[in-house]
């Protein structure tokens, strides 16, 4: 039986909206809310999102949102946390809050939040398909069984989720929030390439896409260095390229990009 609780999300930007698009198209939920409520700030984004979005109610302010809901979504940007929750703390008493806020610690939040339920946790836009990889931080010991389950329904409607511990939750907000767009980055490269060779962009956009589908399901059942080893294992056309990839460092730049981002994600909160 599907949980239905009436959920709230603050703040409707990318992430945000595809968090409202995934909770609204999941084919079999394990939530299905009874209402959704969004704010926002700002009358244009209001209409904006009414018209993609026309069965969320939409409203100009958090509390109207925050007091009529059981579980309120976080989703503003990081740097306005305090201002958004400041003086909400009563009437988020014993609500389910899940923030998805990056490099915002469960601590910081609970100072603000009163005596909310926090769940720490950064889906990426996938979520918006159900396909998002979500890091979640350790449910809180004392949270009631109940409220875990509800907030491990919800998370786990935007995709994959993977719990981890509050230290490691930084590096991981950028592994499963920000690596989409470093592999867009990459891959905009090889369409690039093909379109060089003479393949027309929407078909190299489209290969690039399924291959990228295919790749996944390959590192479900082995190891990323394995799955280059085993299409490398030939002389040909794939070994040449990858000679190509790492005379140009980029094994060493993947992994500084990873790094200097987990560094400014830090700094977010």
């Amino acid at each position: 039986m599907a949980f239905t609780p009436s959920v709230g999300v603050i703040g409707c930007g990318s992430l945000g909206t595809a968090i409202l698009q995934g909770l609204l198209s999941a084919k079999e939920p394990k939530v299905r809310p009874s209402k959704i409520l969004a704010s926002v700030t700002s009358e244009a984004s209001a209409a904006k999102l009414r018209e993609a979005l026309p069965s969320v109610e939409v409203h100009k302010g958090e509390n109207e949102v925050v007091a009529a809901c059981d579980i309120v979504i976080l989703a503003c940007p990081p740097n306005l946390m305090s201002d958004v929750l400041g003086g909400l703390d009563k009437v988020l008493q014993g609500k389910l809050l899940i923030s998805v806020l990056a490099g915002v610690s469960t601590e910081s939040i609970k100072k603000v939040a009163g005596g909310a339920w926090v769940v720490r946790s950064l889906p990426n836009l996938a979520a918006a398909q159900q396909a998002s990889a979500t890091a979640v931080e350790d449910f809180d010991q004392d949270m009631p069984a109940e409220k875990v389950d509800l907030a491990t329904a919800v998370i786990e409607q935007f995709g994959g989720v993977v719990l981890l511990p509050a230290s490691i939750m930084d590096a991981s907000t950028v592994v499963c929030g920000s690596t989409p767009a470093f592999i867009a980055l990459f891959l905009d490269g090889l369409i690039d390439g093909a379109v060089a060779a003479g393949v027309p962009r929407n078909k190299a956009n489209a290969m690039i896409a399924q291959v990228m589908g295919s790749t996944t399901a390959l590192l479900g059942e082995q190891k990323a260095s394995e799955l280059r080893e085993s299409v490398c294992a030939m002389p040909g056309c794939t070994i040449q390229g990858s000679i190509a990839l790492e005379e140009g460092g980029v094994r060493g730049t993947a992994a500084k990009t990873m790094k200097m981002a987990i560094e400014a994600a830090k700094k977010l909160g």
